[in-house]
């Protein structure tokens, strides 16, 4: 693990496991960020290959390309996985590949990331806090082949499920909720779209079933995400796009709930960049600002886009 910190915010970065963000705070204040810390120094970490299909939940921030449709589709090194329509899980060297850490101050850390025979990418990851504690991530992607590839840069980051998660729409049509990743045990995850802004709402899940999933498809009307852990209100914000630009089967921003009573709940915050074309050596840049907001009013919908409304 390796941290860099300013401005009263700390962050703590795995760089042989696919440069990931895994820890996220402000001082004193417990980590905001949705990972299994029994990970962190594991003894063994995964080796990529186009054989290795184990999804372990380091979880925390990291970087994917899309759409997930093609994710195993240009590469001829697993036919099987080529084959397959379950479209899981996301490229090793991606996810878990070794990161080279070229430059590590106290307040910045910049990696760059293996060469994916599987995407045909390599990932390079610049990340600074400024002296008032705002985080600046960007991630670029290079092709590596010979030949173009078409991709977009897809930023998760996650935190509890049980927090609420809140994301400005100009309207209900601009938000698709899709039903349970599997029915047989898993209810459908319960959400609002009121006085601007959507969000699930895990408080009200049906309790009869395991878990209450879904996946929110969202067309923002402004640029940024916020879910509150606590007191704590990260807010994560970003380009706008057109949503033209983007591959069909994404929008800007999608929200991913499993809400349990368990340690396991679970809120996947991701963004998509538009779908572009890289001719062989170009490269593509996403960036995100991340900053934690103490928020000190009583807690409820009305109180929390409230503060929202003033960002």
């Amino acid at each position: 693990m390796l941290y860099i910190e300013n401005g009263g915010t700390r962050l703590g970065i795995l760089p042989e496991v696919g440069g990931r963000i895994v820890s996220f705070s402000r001082q004193g204040a417990p980590n905001i960020l949705k990972s299994d810390k029994n990970l962190w120094n594991e003894a063994e970490r995964l080796e990529p290959s186009p054989e290795l299909l184990e999804f372990r939940p380091y979880n925390g921030h990291e970087v994917w390309v899309g759409p997930q449709s093609e994710w195993w589709k240009h590469q001829d090194l697993n036919e099987e996985q080529k084959r397959s329509t379950l479209f899981w899980p996301p490229d090793p060297y991606i996810s878990y590949g070794a990161f080279e850490v070229v430059r590590h101050i106290s307040c910045e850390i910049e990696m760059v990331g293996p060469e994916s025979p599987i995407s045909g990418i390599r990932f390079k990851k610049h990340v600074h806090i400024t002296a008032d504690g705002v985080v600046h991530f960007d991630v670029t992607a290079t092709n590596i082949r010979q030949e173009p590839v078409s991709w977009d840069l897809w930023l998760v980051t996650r935190t509890s499920g049980n927090n609420p998660t809140f994301v400005p729409v100009a309207s209900p049509f601009d938000v698709n909720v899709t039903p349970p990743t599997h029915p047989d045990y898993e209810g459908p995850a319960p959400y609002a779209v009121k006085d601007g802004y959507f969000t699930f709402t895990p408080e009200r899940r049906d309790v009869s079933y395991e878990a209450c999933t879904a996946k929110a498809f969202i067309r923002p009307s402004r640029p940024f995400i916020a879910t509150l852990s606590g007191r704590d209100m990260l807010v994560i914000r970003f380009e706008h796009h057109n949503h033209s630009d983007l591959h069909p089967e994404q929008t800007e921003v999608e929200l991913y709930n499993y809400a349990s009573a368990g340690s396991d709940a679970l809120m996947e915050m991701e963004y998509h960049t538009p779908y572009v074309t890289l001719q062989p050596g170009e490269s593509m840049t996403a960036s995100q600002t991340w900053e934690i907001l103490p928020f000190s009013g009583f807690i409820s919908r009305e109180s929390v886009t409230e503060f929202l409304n003033t960002l």
